[in-house]
């Protein structure tokens, strides 16, 4: 049996016949360096995937699933014995075929109950979107907070919750106090807006705001008396 190293840089005729006559002996290392071969195909995926004794290996069926030559079926049912930091790690994975993704997500939306407070904050500083808005209005502040440090997400989504009367006080507050993204006006005009924004968060960005935006939240009925003060004194000076 050929050494893992050489099974790397075996030609693409020689990788062919190699997995042919030994698939059904190879050890883990060695099935982990067919997979890195750059002339792996499709057909060779699928007889590993077949093979019961090397899809057993966790390492192994890991690898399969990030591979963009694994047959989808086979990848898509793999998705079901991985853990759930390597699925969040290949669910933004721009590598993994997005059909693959999507069932990854799927997964990750259905755990996320079961998932411990450390786990989702884990989760929520790189996960993809569809898993941010399932983590939005988590209950507890501290996976809003890790949220605000994903790059993936939008404006959007935090305009959604600034907005919103799902919002707690502290997600707003953080919000408000977040340096990348309390300086977007749509965000702060919603969280001025919103009468969930705690007094001090919401009056510390009034004069951000253009006199006719003041206008318009001053007139709005569900601007709070106090908000709706601190304009009149700002429209005063």
């Amino acid at each position: 049996m050929n050494s893992a190293t050489s099974i790397k840089s075996l030609p693409r005729e020689e990788l062919s016949q190699f997995v042919k006559e030994n698939v059904r002996q190879l050890l883990e290392d060695e099935v982990l360096a067919v997979l890195d071969n750059p002339y792996v195909t499709p057909a060779i995926c699928q007889a590993i995937a077949q093979t019961q004794r090397l899809a057993a290996f966790y390492s192994v069926r890991l690898k399969l699933v990030a591979h963009k030559n694994t047959p989808q079926a086979h990848a898509v049912k793999f998705v079901h014995y991985l853990f759930w930091s390597d699925l969040v790690r290949l669910s933004v994975d721009v590598k993994v075929p997005s059909p693959v993704r999507r069932a990854i997500d799927n997964i990750l939306v259905n755990k996320i109950d079961k998932l411990t407070l450390g786990e989702r904050i884990t989760c929520a500083k790189r996960c993809s979107q569809t898993l941010i808005k399932e983590l939005l209005f988590d209950p507890d502040a501290k996976v809003f907070e890790a949220l605000l440090l994903n790059q993936r997400v939008r404006e959007d989504d935090l305009l959604f919750v600034a907005g919103s009367d799902r919002a707690t006080a502290v997600q707003l507050q953080l919000l408000a106090a977040d340096r990348k993204w309390s300086y977007r006006y749509p965000i702060r005009k919603a969280l001025v807006m919103n009468p969930l924004t705690p007094r001090s968060a919401a009056a510390s960005l009034l004069r951000s705001l253009t006199p006719r935006d003041l206008r318009l939240i001053a007139a709005n009925p569900r601007t709070t008396t106090y908000v709706r003060r601190c304009i009149e004194r700002l429209q005063q000076v």
